[in-house]
């Protein structure tokens, strides 16, 4: 019995051997033709919602992730929003936070990664509830750094399309944040932030942070729902916007003139008045329509540029706006030659830095100096 089993073993094996049957196991010898295979599992596809969820918690958090997470996240607004809903299925300031904690990951300027997390920013902000003003502040703020200031140590960041495909991605995150929340603190405090890199020592990086304040007024003009503020903080950003008029560079001064002329418009129909002056907007057109409140704002504002100690023409361009507004501006531009009008400004700004020859209008505004 034994050796007859042993010979039919040896039979098939020699079947197989030459290829006419499929391999069969030993266990399977004597018994019915095994069962098909059964066919491949598919694998599982993901519901995006559930992996926002499990990253949120930690399940997924680890480096590689980041990307599949941002891009889950900008998947579910979409859908969301394709069917009309106004909320997300999951906690929208949980996420910003780990937008913020993905763009500070870069240090000196926005990659691919930072590119993605500003585009999911703007998804997540035309869904309530708005994100927290703590929050919302500290992404914008991270964002100018990385886009306005780019990469230190030259006006030439590495490849112009990566550079404009920043900027754009910047503006888009700017004007949804300014959409899910139009009021006039917001601009002003967005534009405040943007007016800091308007004075940089360097010529690009001014270039692109007077390109996108203006951009960011025109943008705000256009929302139903924005008001012009009606307090202090229009005397000071108006100081800060207009100190670029001083700039070196003539296409930023043009440019200056652009963003001024869009404000002054702004206010005029936040007042119910039409504009009739034609060209470009000048600075002396707001005096007549800044409150009292706002016109000392911009006295401090104006006297405390006057009083820095960084770029030249950032002091040049405060005393000029202080003079501007007591209706003296004449007294700074009677040389002729721009040499005599530098040298007229700079004996006139050390003149006011000691307290001496100040017009009675400034003379609050002055710190105490012994004589």
């Amino acid at each position: 019995m034994y050796g007859g089993s042993r010979r039919m073993f040896q039979r098939l094996r020699a079947i197989f051997s030459r290829g006419r049957v499929a391999p069969l196991a030993l266990e399977s010898l004597g018994r019915q033709e095994a069962a098909a295979p059964a066919p491949a599992r598919q694998p599982h596809k993901r519901d995006p919602a559930d992996f926002v969820e499990g990253y949120l918690r930690g399940i997924h958090k680890v480096r590689k992730q980041r990307i599949n997470f941002l891009r889950a996240v900008s998947g579910v607004c979409k859908a969301r929003k394709a069917k009309g809903l106004t909320t997300l299925p999951f906690d929208k300031e949980a996420v910003g936070e780990e937008i913020k904690a993905i763009m500070e990951e870069d240090f000196f300027c926005a990659g691919p990664l930072s590119l993605q997390a500003m585009n999911t920013l703007g998804d997540i902000s035309r869904f309530q509830p708005p994100l927290s003003k703590g929050l919302r502040t500290a992404i914008a703020g991270w964002a100018l750094q990385l886009v306005v200031n780019g990469t230190p140590g030259g006006d030439s960041p590495p490849g112009q399309g990566a550079c404009e495909a920043a900027e754009e991605g910047l503006r888009k995150m700017l004007q949804e944040l300014l959409r899910e929340d139009p009021s006039a603190s917001h601009l002003v405090g967005l534009l405040e932030r943007v007016a800091y890199w308007m004075q940089s020592g360097r010529v690009a990086v001014r270039a692109r942070a007077v390109s996108l304040g203006s951009s960011l007024l025109c943008f705000a003009s256009g929302l139903p729902s924005f008001q012009m503020p009606d307090d202090a903080a229009l005397g000071h950003l108006l100081v800060q916007l207009a100190v670029s008029l001083a700039d070196p560079e003539a296409g930023i001064r043009a440019q200056a003139r652009e963003t001024l002329g869009q404000l002054y418009r702004m206010l005029l129909c936040h007042q119910g008045r039409e504009r009739t002056e034609r060209g470009t907007c000048g600075f002396q057109m707001f005096r007549e329509h800044l409150t009292p409140e706002q016109t000392q704002a911009f006295l401090e504002a104006a006297w405390d540029h006057v009083l820095r100690l960084g770029q030249e023409w950032v002091r040049e361009g405060g005393l000029f706006l202080l003079y501007s507004l007591l209706g003296r501006a004449q007294e700074l531009l009677e040389e002729e030659e721009e040499d005599d009008v530098k040298q007229n400004l700079s004996a006139l700004l050390y003149q006011l830095w000691r307290g001496r020859e100040v017009p009675p209008e400034v003379q609050a505004l002055l710190p105490k100096t012994d004589e």
